[in-house]
């Protein structure tokens, strides 16, 4: 995947880093009242940065995604209206529906 959807101002649910498999899951709200969740799946993750400083102050909804390719794979970046910006280094994104 080399694309994420636009995901400006959906609300970041769940963050989970299962460590033996190497996957960071983020489960988003796209929608109204929790309806449109997605699930953002890194795989083959070597490193994830998550802080959660809130230098523009306290928010869980997203700003902007950008995924870019890397050397060693994908750089995925979430800027949250926090001004906190999660990056996961990965092998790939898949992006998944609540129907998957």
């Amino acid at each position: 995947m080399n694309t994420v959807p636009r995901l400006h101002d959906a609300t970041l649910e769940t963050l989970t880093l299962h460590w033996e498999e190497g996957v960071v899951r983020i489960r988003l709200s796209t929608g109204i009242n929790g309806t449109g969740v997605v699930t953002l799946e890194a795989v083959g993750v070597v490193r994830a940065v998550c802080p959660r400083a809130f230098p523009w102050g306290p928010s869980d909804s997203i700003n902007g995604v950008k995924m870019q390719e890397v050397s060693d794979g994908r750089l995925l970046s979430i800027e949250m209206q926090s001004g906190d910006v999660l990056e996961i280094c990965c092998r790939e994104v898949l992006v998944k529906s609540a129907e998957e």
